[in-house]
């Protein structure tokens, strides 16, 4: 009689503890977007900045590399200034605060390690200018008063663009001051920067007069911009140099990107995204994805190394597969893309 009641009560309680378990719901499989194509027009020379946004699905900005000189962030609670790496400028800290007695004799017998490139990551701490201010106090920020010598860098044909000096003068009322002129004391202009909130960073040209240009999309309007830009690479003997590069630079607000050489492009899913480590620096894509072949004296593209973007618009896989028009010009970066 006890055996009986045992098998009763266990019985009961197999009843009670299976009808409290839900019933299992099928998952909805993920539905994956169509292989999307795009490119890049840089140009042969690479005179172009390319600005794409994976939410139009098109390039949503083109502006030539030489049409500004330095940019000033709108980013809350930054006030980083940064060169046009396209152009591959560098900048020259005199140390002087005396605006008029900065000229070109400034510039005689300096040593190449003190032009200083802006880190390639984008890091905001680590620019060419570095930290301008020596104290903020509220809305307003009170400079070093500094004169550097901006290295204006090159144009597309490796024309020199000359120098300027500038001075930063301060920041209150959400606005950057400034004064730049030419080495030998000619063209002094003080300029008024203001932030623009809708973007990560407002430009500004030294070509006379100089002033604000309108480059750089709105934040949530791009992703990835294609570029020049200098990168510290190593030569065969392994001394570190600056070079300049072309790749696209991201938008760190917007994107974030891991790579992925195991898998082919068509095998990754949605289910591989949580294996990834994602950076959001700007070059985290880089140029590595292409290499010049001098036995067939051409580009070469690797369509083996895969992007997996995280975006506004969730998670996009990408990859290169090719770098030249249908002419045979290169500066055509072509890239495959879907959303997972």
């Amino acid at each position: 009689m006890k055996i009986n009641k045992l098998y009763s009560i266990i019985a009961l309680l197999a009843i009670i503890f299976t009808s409290c378990i839900p019933e299992e719901s099928p998952v909805t499989p993920h539905q994956s977007g169509d292989v999307e194509s795009a490119t890049a027009e840089m140009g042969n020379l690479y005179g172009n900045q390319v600005y794409f946004s994976f939410k139009h699905d098109s390039v949503v900005s083109i502006n030539k590399i030489i049409d500004w000189d330095i940019e000033f962030s709108s980013i809350l609670d930054t006030f980083v200034v940064r060169l046009n790496s396209a152009k591959f400028m560098t900048v020259y800290n005199t140390n002087k605060l005396n605006f008029d007695n900065v000229t070109a004799n400034d510039t005689s017998n300096l040593d190449v390690s003190q032009w200083k490139y802006d880190n390639p990551s984008g890091k905001l701490d680590s620019t060419a200018i570095g930290k301008w201010w020596e104290l903020i106090k509220g809305g307003e920020i009170i400079s070093k008063s500094e004169v550097y010598i901006v290295n204006r860098g090159v144009n597309e044909r490796a024309k020199p663009q000359g120098y300027k000096k500038m001075q930063i003068l301060g920041f209150e009322n959400n606005t950057y001051f400034i004064k730049i002129a030419n080495l030998d004391g000619t063209d002094i202009q003080e300029i008024e920067i203001p932030r623009n909130p809708l973007k990560n960073f407002v430009q500004v040209t030294f070509n006379s007069p100089p002033k604000i240009i309108n480059i750089e999309p709105n934040t949530l309007d791009w992703d990835i911009c294609f570029t020049k830009y200098t990168e510290l690479l190593y030569t065969s003997d392994g001394v570190p140099t600056w070079y300049s590069v072309t790749g696209p630079l991201l938008n760190p607000k917007t994107v974030a990107v891991a790579i992925d050489t195991s898998k082919s492009f068509d095998l990754i899913s949605i289910q591989d995204v949580d294996k990834y480590t994602f950076s959001s620096n700007i070059n985290a894509i880089g140029h590595t994805w292409k290499w010049f072949d001098l036995g067939k004296g051409a580009y070469i593209i690797n369509p083996n190394i895969n992007y997996i973007l995280r975006t506004q618009v969730g998670y996009i896989k990408m990859h290169f597969i090719g770098f030249y028009n249908q002419s045979g010009e290169k500066g055509y970066p072509k890239f495959e893309y879907q959303r997972l």
